[in-house]
């Protein structure tokens, strides 16, 4: 998906960015396939020709590089670069007018979107879809999660809630990134929970959206397996997270927040 740069020029005056649980699995590759990011942090890059944004870093660290100008990320919440004026060669006065700049989008508002899929692991990949305009993603469920108070569950003892969310996975129903947070609670020898294998967007015309970008996570506990991240953008269904158990801190939830090209780089 690319994304087109106007810039205007006007003359004023004249011319001048696994779990131990799972069985052994055989899928078939996703429809589509993305690029795999293998740090904690979001990473977007295209080419300097295209002039698209490259965004690093974690959290709202990150940078704004455009055509080798080097801005904070807070530039992306502004529709418009500066203002900048100087003088043409024949001394006339120029103005150069404000360059738009392509801003996320909510996921919920993403062209011909349908549903999600989480695609959850515990001994096989599981799938729960639900609708774009649905309660699962539009609400934030209040803990502690219980088989009465959850979207997804895995094992008698893992609870997940799915939703809009911020990069740091705050939720916000118009947020641009999609969250799967919640509680597992078993220790070792027990395999580690929160298996993410995917999350899909599925659109009116059947094809389908992986995750580009891991934005942030949380891993708790000792059967938390550090560097299975990336799994949930690597654009296999056999390879899950492990993000660990929260027993020993009940009042945090394990946690894994994607972007997705067609919410972050529309156009």
């Amino acid at each position: 998906m690319r994304m087109t740069w106007l810039a205007l020029l006007v003359t004023a005056c004249g011319s001048g960015s696994g779990d131990s649980r799972d069985a052994d699995i055989t899928l078939t590759q996703p429809l589509t396939s993305t690029e795999v990011s293998t740090s904690a942090a979001a990473s977007t890059s295209t080419s300097s020709a295209s002039a698209a944004p490259t965004t690093s870093g974690s959290g709202t660290s990150g940078e704004l590089s455009t055509s080798g100008t080097t801005m904070p990320a807070s530039a992306t919440d502004a529709s418009t670069t500066a203002l900048t004026s100087g003088s043409s060669s024949s001394g006339d006065v120029k103005l150069d007018l404000p360059v738009p700049v392509d801003m996320p989008i909510p996921v919920h508002d993403i062209p011909g979107l349908k549903s999600i899929t989480f695609w959850e692991t515990t001994g096989n990949v599981t799938d729960y879809t639900f609708l774009v305009g649905g309660p699962e993603l539009n609400n934030l469920l209040p803990d502690p999660l219980s088989p009465e108070n959850r979207d997804i569950q895995g094992t008698s003892v893992e609870f997940y809630d799915v939703y809009y969310s911020e990069e740091d996975g705050t939720f916000n129903a118009d947020g641009s990134y999609l969250t799967i947070a919640g509680s597992f609670g078993a220790k070792l020898p027990a395999g580690g929970g929160l298996n993410l294998a995917e999350i899909s967007l599925n659109y009116d015309d059947n094809s389908v959206e992986y995750g580009s970008f891991l934005a942030s996570f949380l891993g708790l506990g000792d059967n938390y397996a550090p560097g299975s991240e990336p799994n949930a953008i690597d654009g296999k269904l056999e390879t899950p997270t492990t993000m660990g158990n929260n027993v020993d801190e009940p009042n945090k939830r394990l946690r894994v927040t994607l972007g997705f090209k067609s919410s972050l780089m529309p156009g």
